[in-house]
This record gives structure tokens, C-alpha cells and sequence, in this order.
């Protein structure tokens, strides 16, 4: 069995790797799962800006939660929790996360950024900005939705890591109320929160 350290925090996208970790049925040791993590000289170790998720696999540091779900899904192959490397499904994979990452992800943050008190200090923050990312999620939200009419799952149209990824930003947006009116990404998060081990709040 490989040695997992994971740095975390529940509501962070650490979620992500949580869950990659449980239906991949590997044991983990959970560094931080508090507020204190992101002081941590341990995490910064790992990760150059102190941010979550971070992962020591084997000895070795890991962090974006892209990069670190697929490795562990590529850890255990025969739970297919993500396609073959050099397969046209694995360039898929990788389409989705970049997709998701640039085009969707990046804004809700950003909103995040600007509204909340933790991240920046009021003088620093752009609210004028959320209309605009805003707009812009749930232009790329309209993509996803377009696709999942004609699939349940985005690669292959089977459960793999890559929706536990997506799946994370389209509940952000749900949870920011941009995404009334798109039933194929409500339909997507139900079926996903049927999984045994879905971190997603209902």
C-alpha cells in the first residue's frame, strides 16, 4: 500500500482528494483538518504558496488537486477511477480539468476572493468583478450542461475521478446560486451525491 499524507481542510478542494481516496479504498493520513493547516511550515514544505490540498505520496510532495486525484487514481488501475495513460479517454481526462480550471473555476473564485474577509483585506477587494465572473461560470457551466444531455459521465460515460473534480465546481455553483435553469448539472450532482463516499453537501 503506497504512504498518503494529505494535507486538508473539509470544505477546501482537498474534498476532491478525500473522495478520490475513499473509492480508491486507500488509508491516508490527514495532516491539519483545521484553520492552523495554512500556518503550517509543513505545508508550505509541499506546497510553495500554503495552499490546500497537498499531498505526500511515497516520500514525495504533490499538490494541485487536479494532478493529485488522477495520482491516485493511477495508483490503483484496477478500480478504473480514471482511463488508461496514452488513451484518447486519458487526453479527455485532462481536456476536463483544464476546461473546468480555466474556464469556470477561476471565476467563482475570483468572486470569492473578492467578497470574503479571510483571503484579502476589504481595501484590496474588486467586488465590482462578481457580475462579470458571474457571467462568465455559467457560460462555461453551459458547455457542461450540453454535454451531460447526452451522458451521465463526462469521460466514457462511466464515474471516474474526473467527475469528482467537476463535480466540485458545479456544486461551488450551485451553492453561489448561479446555475438555476441548467437541470442536466442538477441531475449530474444528484447522481453523484447517490456515491457512497461523495463529499458534496446535499
Amino acid at each position: 500500500m503506497p504512504d498518503i499524507k494529505l494535507f486538508e481542510l473539509g470544505p477546501t478542494r482537498s474534498s476532491r482528494v478525500r473522495w478520490a481516496l475513499l473509492e480508491a479504498g486507500l488509508a491516508y493520513e490527514s495532516l491539519g483538518n483545521s484553520i492552523e493547516v495554512f500556518q503550517s511550515d509543513e505545508l508550505r514544505k509541499v506546497h510553495p504558496l500554503g495552499k490546500l490540498p497537498a499531498a505526500i505520496i511515497d516520500g514525495r510532495p504533490l499538490f494541485e488537486s487536479g494532478a493529485i486525484v488522477t495520482a491516485i487514481a493511477d495508483l490503483v488501475p484496477e478500480k478504473k477511477l480514471v482511463a488508461e495513460h496514452g488513451s484518447w479517454s486519458r487526453h479527455l481526462h485532462n481536456q476536463w480539468l483544464c476546461f473546468v480550471i480555466s474556464e469556470m473555476e477561476a471565476f467563482v473564485q475570483s468572486s470569492e476572493i473578492n467578497t470574503i474577509d479571510f483571503i484579502l483585506p476589504k481595501d484590496q477587494r474588486v467586488p465590482q468583478i462578481v457580475e462579470q465572473n458571474s457571467m462568465l461560470y455559467r457560460k462555461g457551466a453551459a458547455v457542461l450542461e450540453n454535454v451531460l444531455g447526452n451522458a451521465h459521465y463526462l469521460v466514457d460515460d462511466r464515474f471516474s475521478v474526473t467527475d469528482i473534480f467537476v463535480s466540485y465546481t458545479v456544486h461551488w455553483g450551485f451553492s453561489d446560486g448561479l446555475l438555476d435553469g441548467y437541470p442536466n448539472l442538477r441531475a449530474y450532482l444528484d447522481r453523484l451525491q447517490t456515491r457512497e463516499h461523495c463529499t458534496l453537501k446535499a
